[in-house]
């Protein structure tokens, strides 16, 4: 379904859910299409599709950057789901500049709005993930991904190796193999292993999205 602002919103989801859950992408400074193919991705995995999932970050140039107009956006996108006017539990993925306006929009709906249950940092370098919520990160390259943890990357994060381009990260996480931390499944802290970044993103996205 489209809606307006030039989000897009999937409703196909028939998935039993105690508490709605919304998986929200914010986009950086790139062509609508790197977005679009990631959304692409999403509707294909069986597992992952059950969210119902929202691209925000498009309505003007700067949109990425703001927190007000990524929170205008969503309100109004989720205003238009029939018998949901319960505000959802929020999973972002976010990338480059748009984790500055993610993660302030994280903040906000948390205080304000409800729970987000988690944000995951796609190769957003400098901005910060502290919060009162889980945050992964995930980095094209190890120098970006070792100098950005020291601002916060919770438990489990990826990061490409060997190295790929920007853009490629968000594009065809598919296609990125690196380390990384799938979710636990003991009480021991969950092993560095090597996987893909998609697998990375869809395994804590249905851990998060299965804890409600």
């Amino acid at each position: 379904m489209n809606v307006a602002l030039n989000c897009t919103l999937d409703t196909t989801s028939d998935a039993p859910i105690h508490h709605p859950v919304l998986l929200v992408l914010c986009g950086g400074f790139h062509p609508p299409g790197d977005t679009e193919a990631l959304l692409a991705l999403w509707a294909k995995d069986p597992t992952l599709s059950r969210i119902p999932a929202i691209s925000l970050g498009m309505e003007t140039p700067w949109a990425p950057l703001s927190a007000y107009t990524l929170r205008q956006s969503l309100d109004q996108a989720w205003g238009q789901v029939p018998h949901r006017a319960q505000p959802p539990d929020l999973v972002l993925w976010a990338f480059s500049a748009g984790c500055v306006g993610a993660v302030a929009l994280a903040h906000h709906w948390h205080r304000y709005r409800g729970t987000v249950r988690a944000i995951f940092l796609v190769d957003g370098w400098g901005v910060p993930g502290v919060g009162a919520f889980p945050c992964h990160r995930l980095s094209h390259d190890a120098f970006t991904h070792h100098s950005s943890r020291r601002l916060g990357s919770g438990q489990a994060d990826f990061w490409a190796d060997p190295a790929v381009p920007h853009r490629q990260l968000w594009r065809s996480p598919q296609t990125v193999t690196g380390l990384g931390n799938l979710p636990p499944t003991s009480a021991l802290p969950p092993p560095r292993q090597p996987l893909s970044a998609a697998d990375f993103l869809t395994a804590w996205t249905m851990f998060y999205f299965l804890r409600g």
